[in-house]
């Protein structure tokens, strides 16, 4: 019996088990997460089992691989510009030509928002507004310009450039099918500070921001619906 001598070679596959690893942190907030982390680490070294070490070494991780297991659960990418949303839809038993024209009067607002203070037209599209929505301890002014008006259907604005609430808004006056009420319709639109911590903070109080703008546009529904009609 011939035997050939073969040379058997056992190949073997290349496999390997990728993980998925994304990168969610912006330059600027990793090198802060370095820098805290390496400060929390050089306090802490000297206890390692103390909570400072461990948050200092996480810190660190953060910073160096530029993944945040907190932003993966929030699904947040602190690298691109998040913009947070509020949105309100409510009914206002008044026409939708009588509404716009109110709300476009932007010297009627103060009266109709609690917490709005004041509201100075520098022009026909530009304006001043004063809110105490932080206490009144704690004003906030901002500059806003209309950008966009379709008469009895549209108001489009945003704030100029600068100003200390950045935020871009819209509402909408939709007649409701029966022709004697207005569907209004409000998004209220910004981008939070402080990178991803900003944005994971401002969708955990959006409830809070919406529940604020229900409130304010019930004034404002009571407001209008009860003034005494223009002769």
């Amino acid at each position: 019996m011939v035997i050939h001598d073969e040379t058997l070679k056992l190949r073997s596959g290349n496999f390997s088990i990728q993980r998925e690893f994304r990168r969610n942190l912006g330059f600027k907030e990793r090198l802060v997460s370095v820098f805290l982390g390496g400060a929390l680490l050089s306090k802490g070294i000297t206890n390692p089992f103390k909570s400072r070490f461990w948050y200092g070494a996480y810190l660190t991780y953060r910073g160096f691989s530029g993944r945040c297991v907190i932003y993966d659960q929030l699904g947040i990418d602190a690298r691109k510009q998040h913009a947070v949303n509020i949105k309100g839809e409510f009914v206002i038993d008044k026409p939708a030509q009588e509404v716009y024209s109110y709300w476009r009067n932007l010297s009627n607002i103060p009266a109709s928002i609690n917490h709005l203070m004041d509201v100075e037209m520098v022009d026909e599209n530009l304006s001043k507004w004063k809110s105490n929505v932080l206490g009144s301890f704690l004003p906030i002014n901002w500059e806003a310009e209309i950008v966009k008006d379709e008469p009895g259907h549209l108001i489009g604005w945003r704030a100029v450039k600068g100003s200390m609430l950045p935020h871009v808004g819209r509402v909408e006056f939709e007649q409701t099918p029966d022709g004697a009420g207005t569907l209004l319709k409000i998004v209220l639109s910004y981008r939070p500070p402080a990178g991803g911590l900003g944005v994971g903070v401002s969708k955990m109080m959006n409830p809070v921001f919406e529940e604020m703008l229900a409130k304010e546009i019930k004034t404002f529904k009571h407001k209008i619906e009860n003034k005494a009609p223009a002769f």
